[in-house]
């Protein structure tokens, strides 16, 4: 495994100044030996060709560093030319003068002493970058590395240059917050940011495919620790998935024209596939490391929250542990690439479907998960897409109960509400919401209810709380269709389904408008519930004394203090004097909101005196449905 697959690190590579040495003691070269060549001969070749590229004279500048004389320079003293040649760039040049710097590169790393030049090549590369500096330095490097290819090539050297060339890749800036919907992420592929990163990926796609074919062809194979040649070909290309491929939008509707970073993306996925042999192989090295389950109980997550140990009190044991993990590969590096293949159908060629739809959907759920998980919409959206994709795929009532025991569960229906609530960006929100429903219906009938309970215990926000109520109610209703056979939705375990969807966060003292959602569905659920069930085979009837003690009277209690409240607060708007001596100020951050004029203040305080009127009628027709006689 590769240490540069480590996701705990932003650029997950290794420090190239940290091989620095191994490399150059590898080489038998020590950094600032002086070359035996004099100095004076040193800055003339470097100052020759420096005038010869200036005057456009790139024929001439060619045969000059070809000459017999310059040999033994270029054999000992790349340090000191390469620098010179890439100063270049910075100079006014045509495209055929970028092409003349990047032969003469090419033919000192093909002259030069391998170590040295590629000290020399990589400390620029370390130094700063530009996108000329970038496209021009890759081909050198190819042609130094391609002196190495044996059927027992020390892995070393190909490691530095890999991670330091991704190093570079990552540490490209990238738009942030962009909030762009549908037809206008778009406009992130006309982004001066974008296009960098775009090209780069291009160009380094470009440069990792010279090694795939010959690794593919048997001509390059890695000894050392190197067990599989393909496999750690795979994982250095992995490394672009993490970042940036995953910060970049790369969704393509059918028919769309696909852009320049689409086809790199699949250009690079290919290749990971075709070195696999099976992409499906990858799911040995998925993790789930999440700190506490998020559909656990209050007190459970408390509970585990308490638990977990500080950084400052962990054992010099589990910093080890920790230190083991540099060898795991990125999640997100991961979940990236399976966005590619399997919700924009990239390699398709390559992605085997001999697997059912439920071992893959179970598979990359933690990936999954990873991919909502994040801070931008961008990866969001990748975990949307993903998801959707692959639950379309499962038949309704096929997922068994037990696949709830995968450890990414926990989080996966908590994270679509929390999406759902919280995202700016309106079509992530509904892209949420349309697979929460087809989600829970994927599951057989004890999933679906062990799923329903353990939200209506963890969920505290009204209106996300007021859709899995409702979710609850169709699948009631779906039983008792049945004759209520199904177990799941009957008897003791109903009874408990629906004592926690009636739920007040602080009894009659509970904000009703703000937990109007979910009151108002679970006074639904119980109006139907009675008046539907005129047989009490759901045993409703039996569960109304606690329920008119813990949810009902609390209700009543909390409307009368509400109205009262709200009608005190409409007669003191309406009073003549209120209008001319006060104003109402809002501050929020710091910063004075513009008041509220009277009749807005009015309108608002309506608006809740209607919703308690709503919440009053349907608590009477619960009590009116109650009275029916069986």
């Amino acid at each position: 495994m590769i240490k540069s697959m480590d996701s705990s690190s932003e650029v997950g590579g290794l420090d190239p100044g940290s091989k620095m040495d191994a490399v150059v003691s590898e080489a038998g070269v020590e950094q600032g030996t002086l070359s035996e060549v004099p100095t004076s001969q040193r800055e003339d070749l470097g100052a020759v060709l420096w005038q010869k590229v200036k005057s456009r004279e790139y024929e001439a500048a060619m045969s000059e560093i070809k000459e017999e004389k310059h040999q033994k320079y270029l054999n000992q003293n790349s340090l000191d030319l390469v620098p010179v040649l890439l100063k270049l760039l910075n100079e006014d040049l045509d495209p055929e003068g970028e092409q003349c710097i990047e032969d003469l590169l090419v033919y000192v790393a093909s002259v030069a002493n391998t170590k040295e030049a590629t000290i020399a090549f990589l400390e620029e590369l370390e130094m700063g970058y530009s996108e000329k500096m970038f496209r021009v330095i890759l081909h050198p490097i190819r042609t130094l590395l391609t002196v190495q290819i044996s059927q027992n090539t020390r892995p070393t050297m190909f490691s530095w240059i890999f991670n330091t060339l991704y190093t570079r890749i990552v540490m490209l800036e990238l738009p942030t917050g962009c909030n762009l919907e549908g037809k206008e992420r778009k406009l992130l592929d006309a982004d001066p940011r974008v296009q960098e990163v775009s090209s780069a990926l291009h160009w380094l796609t470009n440069f990792y495919f010279h090694f795939f074919e010959k690794v593919m062809a048997g001509e390059l194979v890695w000894g050392g620790k190197v067990v599989n040649s393909k496999e750690y070909l795979a994982f250095f290309l992995l490394q672009l998935f993490h970042k940036p491929i995953s910060y970049l939008d790369i969704y393509c509707k059918e028919g769309d024209t696909e852009s320049s970073l689409y086809c790199t993306c699949n250009d690079l996925a290919v290749m990971i596939a075709r070195l696999t042999g099976n992409s499906f192989k990858l799911f040995s090295h998925v993790s789930w490391n999440c700190s506490k389950t998020l559909m656990a109980t209050e007190n459970e997550a408390s509970k585990v929250e308490n638990e977990k140990p500080d950084d400052e009190n962990r054992s010099d044991e589990e910093g080890e542990k920790d230190e083991g993990k540099e060898n795991e590969v990125s999640q997100l590096s991961l979940a990236t690439f399976f966005y590619c293949i399997l919700g924009q159908h990239m390699a398709k060629d390559y992605v085997p479907c001999v697997y059912s739809h439920q071992h893959v959907f179970i598979n990359c759920l933690p990936l999954i998960v990873q991919l909502m998980q994040e801070k931008e919409d961008i990866p969001i959206h990748k975990g949307l897409i993903l998801a959707k994709g692959l639950l379309s795929n499962i038949t309704e009532k096929t997922l068994p109960c037990e696949t709830l025991e995968a450890k990414a569960h926990s989080s996966f229906p908590q994270l679509l509400l929390r999406i759902m609530i919280t995202c700016n960006n309106k079509e992530i929100r509904l892209c949420a919401l349309e697979i929460f429903r087809p989600y829970l219906k994927k599951f057989e009938s004890a999933g679906r209810s062990k799923l329903i309970m353990s939200l209506l215990r963890s969920v505290k926000h009204a209106g996300a709380l007021g859709l899995v109520i409702h979710e609850l109610k169709e699948n009631i209703a779906q039983n008792m269709s049945q004759g209520m056979k199904d177990s799941a939705f009957a008897g003791h375990k109903l009874i408990q389904l629906i004592n926690l969807a009636c739920y007040l966060p602080d009894a009659e003292k509970s904000d009703l408008l703000e937990w109007s959602d979910s009151v108002m569905q679970a006074l639904n659920l119980l109006v139907f519930l009675l008046l539907r069930d005129t047989q009490n085979i759901t045993g409703i009837r039996e569960a109304l004394p606690k329920l008119e003690t813990n949810f009902l009277t609390p209700i009543q209690t909390g409307l009368d203090l509400s109205r009262g409240h709200y009608e005190l607060k409409l007669k003191d708007l309406e009073k003549p004097e209120r209008k001319k001596s006060m104003e109402t100020e809002v501050t929020v951050g710091g910063l004075t909101l513009p008041s509220m004029p009277i009749e807005q203040e009015k309108k608002v305080v309506q608006t809740a005196l209607c919703s308690f009127d709503m919440m009053q009628c349907t608590l009477a027709r619960v009590h009116q449905a109650a009275e029916r006689k069986h």
